[in-house]
């Protein structure tokens, strides 16, 4: 059993499909959504202390994990992964997911 259940939303789920047909994008998701399930937030770096959201970042090629650990049920809400562009998009993508985390 999983130290930290992972769990997704219906928008990560089609990301997910999507991406699986890429092989290099599904191992590297797939390493990422190990290492999260392994290690739960420790996996990520913290970028709301607030709302408890984390961020995992791939170097080749740039890719970046959104997700967010849930302390009561220490299940660990997978949010959204995007290919690193600007700073710009980096803070609306967050800017969304805070405001998913808060109506979780």
């Amino acid at each position: 059993m999983a130290a930290f259940p992972l769990v997704f939303d219906e928008v990560m789920i089609k990301m997910l499909r999507k991406a699986a047909k890429n092989k290099q994008l599904k191992e590297i998701l797939k390493s990422m959504l190990d290492g999260v399930e392994e290690k739960g937030p420790e996996a990520g770096k913290l970028l709301d202390s607030h709302l408890f959201i984390y961020e995992i970042k791939n170097k080749h090629p740039p890719l970046r994990l959104y997700f967010k650990h849930n302390i009561q049920t220490n299940e660990i809400y997978i949010f959204e992964f995007e290919m690193k562009t600007s700073e710009e998009k980096k803070q609306l993508t967050i800017s969304k997911i805070k405001f998913k985390a808060q109506n979780l």
